[in-house]
């Protein structure tokens, strides 16, 4: 209901509830302000503490997909030098033979 009708209906103000600002406002002063200090100091600690946690979560799983796809890499490379390694020693092989047969 509107505060405004709620006054014009039973002649009194309608009760209004408490917000957050409120609240806050009487711990700092039922508890003063070194008090509230040190809770708001304790919450942003937590809040970059949890940032941090899961910034690092983030951070490993993309390093482990990276680890990944670079160990693929070094297995293709791997193959492929072995390849070549094979297709020279073949060369090398023949070129021996072409040799020891002219020599011969």
């Amino acid at each position: 209901m509107n505060p405004a009708d709620y006054q014009y209906f039973h002649g009194v103000p309608m009760p209004i509830e408490p917000s957050m600002l409120d609240t806050v406002v009487q711990l700092i002063e039922r508890l003063g302000v070194s008090i509230a200090v040190v809770l708001a100091s304790f919450y942003y600690i937590m809040f970059l503490t949890k940032q941090a946690k899961e910034e690092r979560q983030a951070w490993q799983a993309r390093d482990q997909d990276s680890d990944a796809r670079l160990m693929k890499l070094v297995e293709s490379s791997s193959d492929a030098l072995i390849h070549v390694k094979n297709s020279l020693d073949q060369n090398t092989q023949a070129m021996r033979e072409l040799l020891y047969r002219k020599s011969a």
